[in-house]
């Protein structure tokens, strides 16, 4: 039992026909212990230390004097920019002080933990992770979030063998860090239901166990978002312990689908033009919590619909064939077409396949409501649970205008292929209905 009050051994430890973190230490005054702690997990010759400017000074030095008080040699490499990009340049970049070593420690969050860990997946190396925020729930995946010319993608990597999080480092981080994971986590809701969705509409796979993990993160919030603001250690750590069992997930269920729908496509467009086209953007789990409300309420406009109201016949009429509708996405992306495009044709249905799924849709319609109601929340529990925590709550508090979170809503279903409420609204032809005036309430 660790300083925060959670023993979360018995999820570490219940898929070991699985790759998966077996080591997670969240507890308080870390440091004195960590180097011995990762030595007994890590093999021990030589450690290659990776941080930016901005994280070595919060836990570097302290991280490095503990690792070399328990007797291992170690390195550094500090990358300099102030918001590093997880790419394969950045990965290609580390390459040359791999020489002799034999386990990677990442001290930071979101980028810097997939840079670190989709170098030691390629080098073979095991790999550890002190984080240094309550950030988002990539800590403990089997994916990395990489860049690839110009498109957000999930590559799968081998997970951390360990995670580290000294609370009290936790609790100084700049709050709208922590304000991004509970945002983060927060998108359960819509990406369970997409994940089903999937599965009924589109024969996707869907894993019980992930899904159990899920949920236990989820319970782990449980009176959390009002005592953030005031950062609660206690509340921290549960934070902080949520996001590691759903970053289990993703690892038990091979995809990211058990925390990413609909609502991380929204959060990966607003990146992905910034990078390209200068846009602005803001902090991962604070972007996924904002669209999470934007997903919430389209599921809420699926449930209302009628499902006799749909005319299958006319939607197949204006159903363009992708020689058509690949001249709209290369005018909706630009200068990210060539990178976009065959994620949007993987996910682009024929005639065929789109009237069998609309057909589906209208004679399952009450087994679909069944299936995906008792995954949902409203929009309105979902927001007060954001407020309740500080978080924004509409796109134009994470920098985004009306116009362009439209078009994030409308246009990013065609970045990944995997099924979600993005792409059955514009299948029902209601995208943009469903969205038009939406951005302007969220």
């Amino acid at each position: 039992m660790n300083e925060s009050g959670l023993d979360l051994s018995l999820y570490l430890h219940a898929f070991p026909q699985i790759p998966t973190t077996r080591h997670i230490f969240l507890e308080r005054n870390l440091f004195p212990r960590a180097g011995y702690m990762l030595s007994k997990i890590l093999p021990g010759a030589h450690w290659l230390f990776i941080a930016d400017r901005t994280t070595w000074p919060l836990a570097g030095p302290a991280m490095v004097a503990s690792a070399q008080n328990a007797g291992i040699k170690t390195a550094e490499y500090i990358i300099e920019a102030n918001k590093p990009i997880a790419s394969d340049q950045a990965i290609a970049a580390l390459q040359p002080h791999l020489t002799g070593i034999t386990a990677i420690v990442v001290i930071g969050s979101g980028s810097l933990n997939d840079i670190g860990k989709m170098t030691a997946h390629r080098a073979q190396i095991p790999y550890a992770v002190l984080a240094t925020a309550p950030s988002m729930n990539g800590y403990t995946s089997s994916i990395a979030a990489l860049l690839v010319d110009g498109v957000k993608t999930t590559q799968p990597c081998s997970p951390p063998v360990a995670c580290l999080g000294d609370l009290d480092l936790l609790a100084e981080t700049p709050y709208r860090m922590i304000a991004a994971g509970l945002g983060d986590l927060l998108s359960k809701s819509v990406s369970n239901a997409d994940w089903l969705l999937a599965r009924q509409l589109n024969n996707g796979t869907y894993s019980t166990k992930a899904a159990a993990l899920i949920d236990k993160s989820a319970e782990l919030l449980a009176d959390v978002a009002g005592k953030l603001p005031a950062r609660d250690t206690t509340a921290i750590g549960q934070l902080m312990a949520s996001l590691c069992l759903s970053g289990l997930a993703m690892s038990v269920a091979g995809s990211s689908a058990p925390a990413s729908g609909g609502e991380h496509l929204i959060s990966h467009y607003l990146d992905m033009t910034h990078y390209a086209l200068g846009e602005s953007n803001d902090l991962h789990g604070c972007q996924v919590g904002v669209a999470t409300l934007a997903t919430a309420a389209l599921y809420e406009k699926l449930l209302a619909l009628d499902p006799t109201t749909i005319d299958v016949d006319t939607l197949i009429d204006r159903h363009p064939p992708w020689a058509t509708y690949e001249s709209i996405v290369r005018e909706r992306f630009g200068p990210l077409t060539e990178a976009v495009l065959p994620h949007a044709k993987a996910g682009y249905p024929g005639s065929a396949q789109l009237r069998g799924r609309l057909e589906q849709i209208q004679d399952q319609w009450e087994i679909l409501h069944a299936e995906l109601r008792p995954s949902l929340r409203g929009v309105a529990a979902i927001r007060t649970e954001l407020l309740a925590a500080k978080c924004p709550t509409t796109f134009a508090q994470i920098g985004v205008s009306a116009e362009r979170a439209q078009r994030a809503q409308t246009h990013s279903k065609d970045i990944r292929a995997r099924y979600t409420i993005l792409h059955l609204a514009a299948e029902l032809g209601l995208a943009h209905e469903w969205t038009t005036g939406l951005s302007h309430l969220i």
